[in-house]
């Protein structure tokens, strides 16, 4: 089993994904967070295709709520 450890969102990443367009900045945030959401999914006990939908759903959701998304330093991305 690997381990996975999610250490914080760097803020620059978390300002860049305001526009949907940056496609780099939006290639960057699939790559840290699928693993974990594919974790999360598999210990929902769904299988492989109902992992798969769960994380593109979630990543639709983001797209379009990241851009009303105001970084606090004081609190964790993750929280929101």
């Amino acid at each position: 089993m690997i381990a996975f450890a999610m250490h914080s969102t760097p803020a620059s990443l978390l300002e860049r994904l305001h526009q949907p367009s940056e496609k780099l900045a939006w290639g960057r945030f699939v790559d840290l967070y699928s693993p974990l959401l594919f974790r999360w999914a598999k210990q929902l006990g769904l299988g492989d295709h109902d992992r798969a939908d769960l994380v593109q759903d979630v990543f639709l959701v983001l797209v379009r709520k990241l851009p009303e998304f105001q970084y606090d330093p004081l609190r964790s991305f993750h929280a929101w």
